[in-house]
C-alpha cells in the first residue's frame, strides 16, 4: 500500500469571532490544488481521505472530481490549531497577528485554541493507525496539514519531535509505503515537482524509457 500525504494549498488569512477559523484557499491555493490534481490524476489512486478543514477539502476537491470518488473525512487529521479563531500562513503570521504569534512563541496553547502537543500527536498517530488497520484502498491520498505531516514523519522515522512543526510547502506531497509485513518506509518528503512540470503517464525508476543505458550515456548519444 502507498499513502500520499498532501499538505493543503495556500489559504486566506482570517480572524473570526467565537468560532474556529476555517479559511478557504486563496487564488494561488486554488491553482496549487489544480496542479495536485493534474499530477496525481496519472496515478492509480483509489481512495481520498481529508481532514475536516475547508482548506484541506478544497485542495483534494479537483482530484476527487477527476477520480469520481467521494472523500472520506477524518477529523483527527485536522491541524493542531483546529480550535483557534485565527489562521494565517506562518510566513505572514507575525506581521498580521503579532499577539497570536507571541502566544505561539510562549506555547500558551490553551489561550489560542490549540491542542496540547501530546494530545495532537496522539490523535494524529491514532488516525494513521486506523487507516493502516482498515485501509480503504491500496493507494490512498490524504489531504491534511503541515503539522500532521510533521507528526507522522517523526512517528515513521523515529526521530522524535524534531519534525513536529515542520512547515512543508503548500500543496506538497510526502509519500509513505506500507509493506505487507507492516513495515513503513518514507519514500519522499515535500515533493513540489508538480508545480514546474506536467505529465501524462507514470514512468518511475523501473518503467518505460529504459534502454539499457545510463542517463549520461543516452544524453551523450542524443547530442551526437
Amino acid at each position: 500500500m502507498e499513502v500520499i500525504l498532501i499538505r493543503h494549498g495556500e489559504p486566506l488569512s482570517v480572524q473570526t469571532q467565537g468560532e474556529p477559523a476555517d479559511p478557504e484557499l486563496s487564488e494561488r491555493g486554488q491553482w496549487q490544488a489544480e496542479r495536485v490534481s493534474h499530477w496525481l490524476a496519472c496515478e492509480p489512486i483509489d481512495c481520498v481521505i481529508t481532514s475536516s478543514k475547508t482548506r484541506a477539502k478544497q485542495t483534494v476537491a479537483p482530484l476527487t472530481g477527476h477520480l469520481g470518488v467521494d472523500p472520506i473525512e477524518v477529523r483527527d487529521f485536522d491541524e493542531i490549531d483546529r480550535g483557534s479563531t485565527v489562521y494565517a500562513p506562518f510566513q505572514v503570521m507575525e506581521e498580521q497577528f503579532p499577539d497570536y504569534w507571541q502566544a505561539i512563541q510562549e506555547q500558551r496553547w490553551a489561550d489560542i485554541g490549540w491542542d496540547s502537543f501530546d494530545y495532537f500527536r496522539e490523535r494524529v498517530v491514532d488516525a494513521w493507525q486506523g487507516v493502516l488497520a482498515d485501509p480503504p484502498g491500496e493507494r490512498i491520498a490524504i489531504g491534511c496539514h503541515g503539522g500532521v505531516i510533521g507528526v507522522l514523519a517523526a512517528h515513521l522515522t523515529g526521530t522524535g519531535q524534531q519534525w513536529a512543526f515542520a512547515n512543508p510547502p503548500f500543496a506538497s506531497f510526502t509519500r509513505v509505503a506500507v509493506h505487507a509485513d507492516g513495515r513503513t518506509q518514507v519514500l519522499s518528503m515535500n515533493e513540489i515537482g508538480h508545480f514546474d512540470a506536467a505529465r501524462t503517464r507514470v514512468v518511475g525508476p523501473d518503467g518505460e524509457g529504459f534502454e539499457g543505458k545510463g542517463f549520461m550515456q543516452a544524453l551523450s548519444e542524443s547530442r551526437g
